[in-house]
């Protein structure tokens, strides 16, 4: 488990939801990344939805490409206002939050609970390391029925570490 506060531009990314649940792990990244040591990416596990999309998709509406860009490395990272106008308002206040805090943050709204999926996004990002918390580090009878992965799995697969906080 890292411990090492004093790393240089660190990229986090951790999981959150639009309540306080995940407020530990919140706030182990803005320990880590305070101070212009990291940006973190909080990654919202209550977009994820099994019937539909988070951000706009080609059937639901405009502003498809700006949000849903699978492959665009570092726009992969949505900022407070484009979160509001994707309805997630809690999330866009937890970046704000941060932000006040001297946190250079930002937020994903994933398609998928899918832990291997948050080990490629993290991939993508640059991070070393993603915060979880202990509710997902296996994954549950429904995940496990459609083919989704714990933490735990995950984080044998990643070359980026996971952190269980909580």
């Amino acid at each position: 488990m890292p411990n090492d506060t004093s790393a240089q531009n660190q990229t986090i990314v951790a999981v959150t939801g639009e309540d306080d649940q995940y407020r530990a792990v919140r706030s182990r990244a803005t320990a880590l990344a305070a101070g212009g040591r990291g940006t973190v990416i909080l990654y919202d596990m209550d977009a994820a939805g099994l019937f539909s999309s988070p951000v706009p998709t080609e059937w639901s509406g405009e502003g498809e490409e700006e949000l849903t860009a699978a492959e665009a490395g570092p726009r992969d990272r949505l900022d407070p206002d484009e979160l509001d106008t994707a309805g997630r308002g809690a999330v866009a206040d937890q970046v704000r939050q941060l932000r006040s805090m001297g946190v250079d943050a930002w937020a994903w709204l994933p398609t998928t609970k899918d832990a291997t999926d948050l080990a490629a996004y993290a991939e993508r990002q640059g991070a070393s390391l993603v915060l979880v918390p202990p509710d997902l580090e296996q994954p549950s009878l429904l995940e496990k029925v459609t083919g989704q992965s714990g933490t735990e799995q995950a984080n044998r697969q990643s070359p980026v570490t996971f952190e269980t906080v909580g």
